[in-house]
């Protein structure tokens, strides 16, 4: 398996532009990833969408579903790919409350949540550790130097 560079991934993924449209930001914003990095969030909703742009398989079950289901999917059209008529059945499919699935446009993407993403084959991550707080962070410098 190869580790390509972020630049290297958003290519893969079908360019700025592309990248763009599917995490509906505009493309300056992704030129900036070519050079800053991709986002955390970002890149783990793009790995879920495409495991080859990174230089990994997708899980059997992803590759499976994957196929029927598109990051622009729309609620109306992920129940029909499902076969599910309703968004009761589609919120169980989720382990959701269905006032939150029946909240959602129909004609709109659904949401990358955690539960969407289950849909799609992939486990989840484990919380990042955040970063120990700085104990100089609240500190003032009194010491002012006269000339």
């Amino acid at each position: 398996m190869d580790k390509p560079t972020d630049s290297q991934i958003i290519d893969r993924l079908g360019g700025t532009t592309e990248v763009a449209r599917i995490c509906q930001i505009k493309p300056p914003s992704v030129s900036e990833w070519r050079v800053a990095g991709i986002p955390p969030a970002r890149r783990q909703y793009l790995e879920l969408l495409r495991p080859d742009a990174f230089g990994r398989e997708p899980a059997p079950k992803a590759r499976a579903i994957g196929a029927l289901v598109d990051s622009r999917m729309t609620k109306r059209a992920l129940r029909a790919r499902l076969g599910l008529a309703t968004d009761a059945h589609l919120a169980k499919v989720l382990q959701m409350p269905v006032e939150q699935v029946a909240a959602w446009p129909e004609d709109q993407s659904v949401p990358a949540l955690p539960q969407v993403m289950k849909l799609l084959g992939e486990q989840e991550q484990a919380p990042a550790v955040a970063a120990p707080e700085d104990p100089d962070a609240g500190r003032i410098d009194l010491d002012v130097h006269a000339a």
